[in-house]
């Protein structure tokens, strides 16, 4: 199960301002220096950079640090739940993770700062598919939105629920849940990742393939390496260049880039002769390769990098704001 989170202040780029998306399209948060607050899409601010640390917004809260403790605010910067919190999480399926006091228990609040569940567990997971896996003194099982216990279950760990399954590892081998408890994919892999588009990846005898709900093997295991499906396709490398797998293993986009990355709203970054640009799910350039750094875009927007200037293009590649503006 993951552990819970400790806060500390992001240190990746600090000295730049770093825009990161949110779950909410209009707003974004910022990085300067020590502080965080959060802008619109044209970088208008909208909440004060004065927190130690944000999260993104989740179901109209976000998670934010104040004098090393977390609280949540709304999209109007007013803190709604108090930040008395040495450890939380964001806010999934109406409930949030949180920790009152140092060492204590682990509970839920609900949207309104109230203990749905009330602080009992070691530790506890976000909730996904109506389920969160926990753990106390007596082991390890999942538990529904009103904290009652739906099964127990001795793997050494167990994840979050995904398209009806939930990764599970027992003594270094990895397999799959249903939501009853029973197992679905047996514990026999040396490695896998949770399901998306009807899909898990699986690495049997050093090589990825792709398993299905039922734990049949619909995309042979060939691949030196691979990723879970985003957006339809799977980024798979062979030889030292990377291409992309459909759900049927398909090879859509042949094995051509030194780096490539992720999709995300039907576009992926990739690497051409030194540069990164974005190409469609078809393989076509979408955006020209002038960048020396990419992410994947989320809510229209994607960090990128020309030379050591920081800014965001929409899917067209226009730079919305940053060093050009």
């Amino acid at each position: 199960m993951p552990e819970t989170r400790r806060f500390g202040l992001l240190s990746a780029l600090s000295f730049l301002i770093l825009f990161t998306s949110c779950s909410n399209p209009s707003y974004f948060r910022v990085y300067s220096g020590d502080t965080v607050g959060f802008v619109n899409s044209k970088g208008k601010s909208v909440i004060p950079s004065v927190y130690q640390d944000a999260e993104d917004f989740s179901e109209g809260l976000a998670l934010v640090v104040i004098d090393g403790k977390g609280g949540w605010i709304d999209r109007r910067g007013q803190l709604v739940i108090p930040a008395d919190f040495p450890i939380a999480a964001k806010f999934h399926q109406g409930r949030a993770m949180a920790v009152a006091e140092e060492e204590g228990s682990a509970g839920y609040l609900d949207s309104r700062g109230n203990w749905a569940i009330e602080p009992q567990w070691l530790k506890a997971g976000d909730f996904s598919q109506g389920l969160a896996a926990v753990e106390d003194a007596e082991g390890a099982a999942y538990i529904n939105r009103r904290g009652r216990e739906v099964f127990r279950h001795e793997f050494d760990f167990s994840g979050p629920f995904s398209q009806g399954r939930a990764l599970v590892v027992k003594d270094g081998k990895y397999g799959f849940i249903n939501r009853k408890g029973g197992v679905a994919v047996a514990v026999d892999y040396r490695f896998a990742q949770p399901f998306a588009d009807g899909r898990a990846l699986v690495v049997i005898d050093d090589k990825g393939g792709f398993i299905n709900r039922r734990g049949k093997l619909v995309i042979p295991a060939e691949y030196d390496y691979a990723a879970s499906f985003k957006d339809g396709r799977a980024l798979f490398v062979q030889e030292g260049k990377a291409g992309y797998l459909d759900t049927h293993g398909k090879e859509v986009i042949p094995p051509q880039y030194r780096w490539a990355g992720d999709f995300s709203e039907g576009l992926a970054p990739v690497e051409l002769e030194g540069l990164v640009g974005f190409i469609d799910r078809k393989g076509r350039s979408a955006i020209e390769a002038r960048f020396t750094y990419a992410e994947a875009f989320h809510n229209g927007r994607a960090l990128v990098m020309e030379g050591d200037e920081i800014s965001y293009i929409d899917r067209k590649g226009r730079v919305v704001w940053g060093a050009e503006l």
